[in-house]
This record gives structure tokens, C-alpha cells and sequence, in this order.
């Protein structure tokens, strides 16, 4: 069998290899610099841009299937690649083009009748304050493209905050949506193969600290609800024919679920699932690209309740202490992403957590991600 290849060699594409080591399948990854966190893991690594042609060709011809770990790179270029080697890219290619770019993704939950805030396309400067006007004066602005964990997000609640938008925006393109007021933040990891079974694990809370993931609990009960989202989530995966895992993104008002964003790739919100269940995101997510069909029925849970808890760089650092931290316990494993520099915002690791209850779980993590920044030194 040909390796999986897999686009980027941050720390998504490392847990992915590290799963098909678990799983015996081979897998490949492309990527530019050999300190990148999958590099570390793998003995087929390839070095190259995967947004550069040649390197791209080289590599996809050595695949039996690609995906990525980034939602970041150039679809049409992959597509042209793809159709050159024959080797076929989960998500698709024109999807990801459409999933990739925040106007024609917030279009596809139109056509899809997933729900979501109330939106408009942004241009121009007068575009914006259209938007502010028609969307009551409490406005979220994103870039259409390359926006992440707050990057490229801009809170508008008044005419002050417009003013400093407006002058920001250079050529930029933008979508303007109506600032939602939600009690708490929810998360849904689903994934769907090539023979259109469907999987979900639970839904989760999520609490962001600026604009990053900073603790995931779970799990939540499944009220009539989130029934009615996870029916309309699944009738979307059939109709846009995804491939993969995705993370999606959900504000809870108290009165109904609208859906914030998604990503086409395994998610941080669903770290969890490689201590909860006996089934993880990434698992699966490989299954699902490699034509191995989705297990039936729901995956097992290795305890009643689960959190995850990011561990984030706070100050620069090239410094790290060369040991690793205290051995995880049976109530919380450290999961570290090799990452040889600390940034203040950088993913350096996660902690996984389980318990009786969710908040004990998430109380345990806490505790857990304040020794191991102890330990490591960041």
C-alpha cells in the first residue's frame, strides 16, 4: 500500500502520524522544515512546500490518497496536481476552495440550511458600513481567507470601533456578521468516509481565552436540540460530499444553535478523543481517506466525563528545559507537539483529563497544565 500523504507537518499532522503508527498504516508527510512537529515522528518525511508545483507533484505521486492539516493551501494547485497523479485528495480540492474562504462557506450553510449568524459580503469601506447599519450596530468582521485563532477578526460594537476598522481594511475582502450573544461555546467533531457512513462524537463546551481554545469539557447532554443540529450537520456532509474529519464551531444562545465557523481537518476540539474513547478524531479521519469504512455504532468511552486543556505559550522562549515533564497518571495524560521554540499564543501541548464529572475532569487538567508548564519551562 501507498502511504497516506499529509499536507503540512505542524502538530495536527503529527498526531495523524502518530495515530497510523498505532494503526500500521503508512503514512507520508510534506513539509518545509525538518524542526517541524511531525518531521520528528516519521521517517518519511518529505521537504517542500506543499503550495509549490514540483514539490507537490513529486510527493502526490508517491500517495494512494492526500489530505491536509491546514485548511491554508492553495485547492486550485491541488486540484491540477491531483488530476496529474490521479491520486485523490480528501477533502476534495473544489470543496476545500469553497470551505477555505469564509463568503462562500457561510454560503454553503445558506444553501445547506445549517444556522448561522446573518451576514454580508465586505469589499470596500462603504461595503462596511452597509453592513454595520443592516446587521444593528454589533458587528463581527472577518477576512475571507487565512484567519485563525482571532487573527483577522474584528469585534465592532460602536461607531469609534467602526472608524479603526475602516481604516485598517486596505484591499482586504471581508464578511460582516451579526455579533451573536451566547451563553457558552459548543464543539462537534464529525467524520464521514467515502461510502457516506457518518460519525460523531459528543458535543462539547468550549471556553476561547484571546480568541484561542483554552479548555474543552464534555460531555454534553444531547438534548432534542443538538439532535436537530447533528441531523442537519450530516444531511450538509452528504450534499457538499466531504471526506474527513471536521470541527465545528457553535455558539449556544439558551434558545437555539447557530453555527460560528468549521474546519476541514481534525480539530483541536477534539483532542479529547485520544484518551476518552477508544476511537479518536484522527483515527478516523484516516480510515476515511484511506477507503477503510467508519466503525458502526458510537465509540466507546473510557470514562463518564473528559476534558482537554491546551498548554500555550505565554513568553518567547527557545530556552526549554531538555526533560520531559511528570509521567501522566490514569486521570491526566500530557500530550506534548515537539515544538523546540515557545511563543506567546503557540500550541505547545495539551493535557486530557478524565472523571466522574465534567467539572472535576476540567478541574484536574487545570492542575495538570500548570505542573507540566512548571516542568518544561515555558
Amino acid at each position: 500500500m501507498k502511504p497516506i500523504g499529509i499536507l503540512g507537518g505542524g502538530q495536527l499532522a503529527r498526531m495523524l502520524v502518530l495515530e497510523a503508527h498505532r494503526l500500521n498504516l503508512p503514512v507520508a508527510i510534506l513539509s518545509p522544515l525538518e524542526s517541524d512537529p511531525a518531521r520528528t515522528v516519521t521517517g518519511s518525511w518529505h521537504k517542500g512546500n506543499p503550495n509549490k508545483s514540483d514539490d507537490l507533484l513529486r510527493f502526490m505521486k508517491l500517495c494512494s490518497s492526500v489530505t491536509y492539516e491546514s485548511e491554508f493551501f492553495d485547492a486550485a494547485l491541488i486540484e491540477s496536481v491531483s488530476k496529474q497523479t490521479k491520486t485523490p485528495v480528501f477533502p476534495e480540492p473544489v470543496l476545500m476552495a469553497k470551505l477555505q474562504d469564509r463568503l462562500t462557506q457561510k454560503s454553503l450553510f445558506d444553501d445547506c440550511d445549517l444556522p448561522t449568524s446573518p451576514w454580508r459580503p465586505v469589499d470596500s469601506q462603504n461595503d462596511a458600513l452597509v453592513a454595520y447599519v443592516a446587521l444593528g450596530r454589533r458587528v463581527v468582521f472577518k477576512k475571507r481567507r487565512g484567519g485563525y485563532d482571532g487573527n483577522g477578526t474584528f469585534i465592532v460594537r460602536g461607531d469609534r470601533e467602526l472608524t479603526d476598522f475602516v481604516g485598517k481594511m486596505g484591499k482586504e475582502s471581508y464578511i460582516a456578521e451579526k455579533l451573536v450573544r451566547f451563553k457558552r461555546e459548543v464543539a462537534v467533531v464529525a467524520v464521514r468516509d467515502q461510502r457516506g457512513a457518518i460519525f460523531f462524537f459528543p458535543f462539547t463546551e468550549t471556553f476561547q481565552k484571546d480568541a484561542r481554545c483554552l479548555w474543552v469539557k464534555g460531555p454534553l447532554k444531547e438534548t432534542k436540540i443538538f439532535g436537530d443540529l447533528k441531523t442537519r450537520i450530516a444531511h450538509f456532509l452528504k450534499r457538499t460530499n466531504y471526506v474527513g474529519a471536521m470541527g465545528i464551531e457553535i455558539f449556544d444562545t439558551g434558545k437555539e444553535l447557530i453555527i460560528n465557523e468549521i474546519a476541514p481537518r481534525v480539530h483541536n476540539s477534539g483532542h479529547y478523543t485520544m484518551d476518552a474513547f477508544d476511537l479518536n478524531q484522527f483515527s478516523l479521519h484516516l480510515r476515511a481517506v484511506s477507503m477503510f469504512p467508519l466503525p458502526r455504532g458510537f465509540a466507546v468511552p473510557t470514562s463518564k466525563a473528559f476534558a482537554m486543556w491546551n498548554l500555550i505559550g505565554d513568553v518567547p522562549s527557545s530556552d526549554l528545559r531538555p526533560w520531559f515533564s511528570k509521567p501522566s497518571t490514569t486521570e491526566a495524560k500530557v500530550h506534548w507537539y515537539g515544538k523546540l521554540e515557545s511563543k506567546p499564543g503557540r500550541k505547545m501541548g495539551h493535557v486530557n483529563a478524565l472523571a466522574k464529572k465534567p467539572e472535576l475532569a476540567l478541574k484536574i487538567a487545570q492542575q495538570a497544565a500548570k505542573q507540566a508548564r512548571r516542568d518544561i519551562g515555558f
